[in-house]
């Protein structure tokens, strides 16, 4: 019993140490504000979204990695220091995908849009050389130099399998992205933009359900299950 007890507590005093996160989500060329990026606490599973003025809120504790994400950009991860824990409000920059693809590859309708950004992210993250090299970088491009530092993750290989998950992880996150859309549930339904983050947030499917549900119809009959749910709350 005791030892029950003494358990709880130590969840209950870890759990505590989590706090309201809250930054901005700005393009790196243009500085414009980024609505319906998805940030993901990737700690704890736990997705929100940026509104449309680009600002979000999320629940995280210093040593937790949160992962930034937009359709169209290269994605950002972040490891909560205590410093960033205490800000304010932080901000996170996103690079816009380049496409830098052979044209060929480009031009040709073998790839949906979202494979060609994840060829894009995986060279970003591994480089070229071959599939799981040494990134080509070593600080994330977030606003303040509070990117994660991923040459840590390559002190071995057991690191570098780490490394390879979390970026597999970000990589089926950023597939939900582009499959559950703003746009989407705008088209479908009458709901307003306040209300759409908030459908989203409390309605995300799971990418194995995704991937069984290939089709713009299954979104579509799951969108219409979920929202009979939520107008009723």
């Amino acid at each position: 019993m005791k030892q029950f007890f003494l358990l709880t507590f130590i969840i209950l005093a870890l759990s505590s140490n989590a706090q309201i996160i809250n930054g901005i989500i700005k393009d790196s060329i243009t500085n414009e504000k980024i609505a319906f990026a998805f940030i993901t606490n990737v700690s704890t599973n736990k997705t929100t979204l940026s509104n449309k003025a680009g600002y979000f809120s999320l629940t995280a504790k210093p040593a937790d990695i949160i992962s930034i994400a937009a359709v169209g950009y290269a994605f950002d991860t972040i490891h909560i220091t205590t410093e960033i824990a205490n800000e304010k409000e932080f901000v996170c920059i996103l690079n816009p995908l380049s496409h830098t693809l052979p044209s060929i590859i480009v031009k040709s309708n073998m790839y949906s849009t979202y494979q060609l950004d994840s060829m894009e992210r995986r060279k970003a993250f591994f480089g070229t050389r071959s599939q799981h090299t040494q990134p080509v970088f070593s600080i994330a491009n977030s606003g303040a130099g509070i990117g994660l530092n991923l040459d840590h993750f390559y002190k071995s290989d057991r690191d570098k399998r780490k490394a390879i998950n979390l970026f597999n992880q970000i990589e089926n996150e950023q597939y939900i992205n582009y499959r559950f859309t703003p746009q989407l549930i705008l088209k479908y339904t009458s709901l307003s933009t306040d209300s759409t983050l908030l459908f989203m947030q409390n309605n995300r499917p799971t990418y194995k359900w995704l991937r069984k549900h290939t089709t713009e119809e299954d979104m579509v009959y799951y969108i219409n299950d979920k929202l009979k749910l939520f107008l009723k709350k």
